[in-house]
């Protein structure tokens, strides 16, 4: 049976009001693991603890560029206490092509220096990186310009951004450049982020590139049609439908 993962950035609002409640609704809905979107003021210590209580494990977390600038060591240092070893930056503007280069030369200083402690950098797209400049797609140019930076798909903002998922992801796994799969559905009819199973991703398909067995599966939802609980939970249901 595959693990399916929950990144708490959709939970936020319950991360905010009491974390341990939020990893106390990921266990009982089912999920196995958990990407972080910040730490709330615990220690490694104290968040193995929980995670132990709950069923839990980490699998990653999620680092913006800022923080990566001053903080790197104790991002690694957190990551190795708990076990885990990718740290994903999720956000850049790639507003230009020199822009773009520069953020990705950044990463890479980040991923050779944290290969050196058994820690992966990864990156995790919205749609802005599916612009072109000179005809190449700035998410093309910044793993270029990263070759030690791999990449976390986010397979609703690639489609979103008018790209197949399936198409684009491919040639990647081939490279290795992978390191997980951001679940997140995109409805058949529009923009919106439903429930996985409700949408039109491919998973399928993607899971046949990149199976469970080799990558870990994060369910992200950032929209939801019902309370929190029941939408996590919907997610959950339809990947683990698809995955086993």
């Amino acid at each position: 049976m595959a693990d399916i993962n929950l990144q708490l950035y959709s939970i936020k609002e319950e991360a905010q009001a009491g974390f341990e409640k939020a990893l106390e609704l990921t266990a009982k809905c089912g999920y196995s693991g958990v990407e972080f979107a910040g730490y709330f003021d615990l220690t490694a210590d104290q968040m193995k603890d929980l995670l132990k209580k709950y069923g839990l494990k980490a699998v990653s977390t999620h680092v913006g560029i800022d923080k990566l600038k001053t903080s790197l060591d104790a991002e690694i240092a957190y990551a190795k206490a708990l076990g885990y070893k990718l740290v994903v930056c999720p956000y850049l503007t790639c507003k230009t092509e020199e822009e773009t280069i520069r953020d990705a030369k950044f990463l890479e200083e980040c991923a050779q220096k944290a290969a050196k402690e058994g820690i992966v950098i990864g990156y995790h797209n919205h749609h802005q990186e599916f612009v072109k400049f000179n005809g190449k797609y700035a998410m093309d140019i910044l793993l270029e310009n990263a070759p030690s930076v791999k990449f976390e798909p986010d397979v609703f903002w690639v489609a979103f951004a008018g790209v197949d998922p399936v198409s684009y992801i491919g040639p990647l796994e081939k490279k290795g450049r992978i390191c997980a799969i951001h679940a997140k559905e995109l409805a058949k009819e529009g923009k919106d982020n439903v429930y996985v199973g409700e949408g039109k991703i491919d998973f399928k398909g993607i899971a046949a590139i990149c199976p469970p067995s080799k990558y870990p599966w994060i369910i992200e939802q950032e929209e939801y049609h019902s309370d929190h609980e029941d939408g996590i939970t919907k997610s959950f249901k339809g990947l683990k439908a698809v995955l086993d």
